[in-house]
């Protein structure tokens, strides 16, 4: 077979061999270049290294009234494999997650004529860029969308949300422990006049979703911090609300096996003589 391509020879003492042809991957000259693929962003030979706490990446935020389907795009910058959590709080009925197909939302509500959440928490393949929610009859909804990098893909859990609390008539929503890996903090409040609220030092307030003044809605408060073991403290409201619940969803990592230390955590994280900053 006549060759397509000039060789390039070189002389071994022995006689004239061709050299192993080599590719240049960005950033060497490599003999075997590995499979590259479209993140969403680039092209990269592989996905992210997991790491114990997964990192924000972006999110947004829509409301919904008296429409049968909502629709929330992707947030920008999302790649493949990070985590997208998507939450949607309904007013009433249990909505029922249309695309991404193929996925599992984990649904919080006894019936149909109380709040609902439902939350989906999957790694990004590069072929949705809207989730679509059907809520049913419900006049009212709210929706949020969260990325994070760097998760545990292989740990993907059809039960994200890992622990709640529910309460009536308060100011003030104490917080539960934030256990393992990165704990996202999802609070619902139903008033009629939520125009700013405080979370404890020691989380990083993300999106938030607030109510019309003066219309008995649904608000969506989100925050985020690494898993420390105790409580944060309260989230605090400008005005009480009938009713609030707070919803901790995990994104799964991998533990590198060593304690952490969060800055402003006096319950759960003390300084010591051994611990190192990194």
């Amino acid at each position: 077979m006549a060759l397509d391509y000039h060789p390039v020879l070189v002389w071994t003492d022995k006689g004239w061999v061709e050299t192993e042809k080599k590719v240049w991957n960005g950033s060497a000259w490599v003999s075997r270049p590995s499979v590259r693929y479209w993140d969403g962003q680039e092209w990269t030979p592989r996905p992210p290294a997991p790491q114990e706490f997964a990192t924000y990446v972006g999110s947004n935020s829509g409301s919904s009234s008296n429409k049968r389907y909502a629709a929330l795009p992707v947030p920008p910058g999302t790649r493949v494999n990070d985590f997208v959590v998507s939450i949607c709080a309904s007013m009433s009925g249990l909505p029922r997650l249309l695309s991404p197909a193929g996925q599992m939302p984990q649904v919080l509500g006894s019936n149909q004529d109380e709040i609902s959440l439902a939350v989906a928490c999957w790694p990004y393949t590069g072929a949705e860029d809207q989730v679509l929610w059907d809520l049913g009859a419900s006049p009212q909804a709210k929706l949020v969308n969260l990325v994070y990098r760097n998760g545990d893909v292989a740990q993907q859990s059809i039960t994200p949300v890992s622990d709640m609390q529910v309460y009536k008539f308060v100011d003030q929503v104490p917080l539960m422990a934030s256990k393992d890996f990165t704990g996202v903090f999802v609070a619902l409040t139903v008033s009629r006049q939520v125009t700013s609220y405080r979370w404890p030092e020691g989380l990083v307030p993300r999106e938030s979703a607030l109510g019309r003044f003066g219309s008995y809605e649904i608000s969506v408060l989100t925050a985020d911090t690494p898993g420390a073991g105790a409580s944060a403290g309260t989230l605090g409201l400008n005005t009480a609300v009938d009713a609030a619940s707070l919803y901790l969803v995990t994104i799964p990592g991998r533990s590198d096996g060593r304690p952490t230390w969060i800055l402003g955590d006096d319950v759960a994280s003390v300084l010591g003589v051994s611990t190192y900053l990194g």
